[in-house]
């Protein structure tokens, strides 16, 4: 059992926007100077006022935390001896819980802000969109244990995503902006592993006396 699992997850996901998502800026292709600043915070006024200039800025909040059930397992629980085969360990499938991060781009500068924010947006969505898992590399540096599941994305949310974008742009009170949904289904492994005994001599008593 992990209890950091949700923040090493979102560790992993700066390092994934950073370092695979984000970087495409600085193809040769591109038209975008300076770097792309991120952050995680709530997309409000101070945010706004505190964190984003010139330079784009992509916000990555999240939105939602559910579970998936499209991942739950109907196979029965795993068991298996140890080494010694003294004992055998029953293994419980894990919880595949879902979050749902909102992505947002912002700039502050006055002419082409607007180009600006729809250029990064277009990384944002042409990157994301080549990932079916988060890389395992990226995974094991910041300690997230998914194997043997993988944690796997899913661009433009769920089916109740944009209902829950719509909510929060309400709450912040703020003009809701072009948005992508990135959800993240990951295994939470919440059951401790049992440990059984197992019938390692069998004694037989035979009675044949007559009655």
């Amino acid at each position: 059992m992990d209890p950091k699992i949700v923040y090493n997850t979102q560790q992993a996901l700066e390092t994934f926007l950073t370092e695979r998502i984000l970087s495409m800026s600085k193809g040769v292709d591109t038209e975008l100077e300076g770097d792309i600043a991120l952050s995680f915070v709530a997309p409000d006024k101070a945010f706004y006022d505190n964190k984003v200039s010139d330079e784009p800025t992509v916000n990555c909040y999240l939105i939602g935390v559910a579970e998936d059930v499209t991942r739950r397992q109907s196979e029965p629980p795993r068991s298996y001896l140890n080494t010694a085969q003294t004992h055998r360990v029953y293994h419980k499938e894990p919880r595949f819980v879902s979050l749902t991060y909102m992505l947002t781009v912002w700039s502050k500068a006055d002419a082409g802000s607007a180009e600006l924010e729809h250029m990064v947006l277009s990384y944002l969505l042409c990157g994301l969109g080549a990932y079916d898992f988060l890389p395992e590399d990226i995974l094991e540096k910041h300690g997230v244990d998914d194997k043997p599941y993988g944690v796997r994305t899913q661009l433009f949310g769920n089916e109740h995503s944009e209902k829950v974008s719509g909510q929060v742009w309400q709450a912040l009170g703020s003009t809701p902006k072009p948005t992508l949904l990135l959800s993240l289904s990951l295994p939470v492994p919440v059951f401790t592993p049992d440990i059984l005994p197992i019938v390692q001599d069998i004694e037989t008593q035979m009675d044949n006396k007559s009655t």
